[in-house]
């Protein structure tokens, strides 16, 4: 069994130092286990306050039971958290998860953003005309100054892959065609 079950009762006692700070005197006195655990631990309400708000799940709602829900699901990924946190000292890179890595990594695990998810519904027969660039690669990548001038009324290659064709004046200075 070990110490997993605690019990407390208030007649178990045990000595706590007490300060005196007008006369300087220290004495020990009997005090509750129950009080020593408390100040043991009584920080961690704090700090759990505080890992709340940091990345908080509060949405505003007219449902008031909705409100309670984000409380008690940020409280639990709080928790979660410091379990992990506990258990799992360091990374891969050698430094702990944050809190914010944390929650996205549980709501991606909940979406199933890993998986490659099908999508629903038909497979489109129409092939959507997309942007096809018509410049040889030499002149693409050349490193010069592609610069836009001036030039004559043509139809804009990548506006007119849409339904509705468009017109330009503006050409690159290194396809004068």
């Amino acid at each position: 069994m070990g110490g997993q079950n605690k019990k407390y009762y208030f007649a178990d006692l045990e000595k706590m130092s007490s300060d005196e700070h007008m006369n300087e005197d220290v004495q020990d006195i009997a005090c509750p286990r129950l009080v020593l655990e408390y100040n043991k631990h009584m920080g961690y309400v704090d700090k759990l306050d505080m890992l709340k708000s940091i990345y908080e799940l509060d949405r505003k709602s007219k449902k008031w039971w909705l409100r309670i829900f984000w409380y008690l699901l940020d409280i639990s990924l709080v928790n979660a958290y410091i379990i992990f946190k506990n258990r799992n000292t360091t990374t891969k890179s050698g430094k702990c998860m944050t809190l914010k890595d944390f929650k996205l990594a549980v709501c991606l695990g909940l979406i199933g953003a890993d998986e490659n998810i099908p999508k629903k519904g038909r497979i489109s027969s129409v092939q959507q005309n997309t942007f096809k660039a018509n410049v040889p690669r030499e002149i693409r990548y050349d490193s010069c100054a592609h610069m836009p001038i001036h030039g004559s009324s043509r139809r804009c290659a990548y506006c007119s892959s849409t339904s509705t064709p468009h017109r330009t004046k503006w050409i690159c200075s290194r396809k004068r065609k």
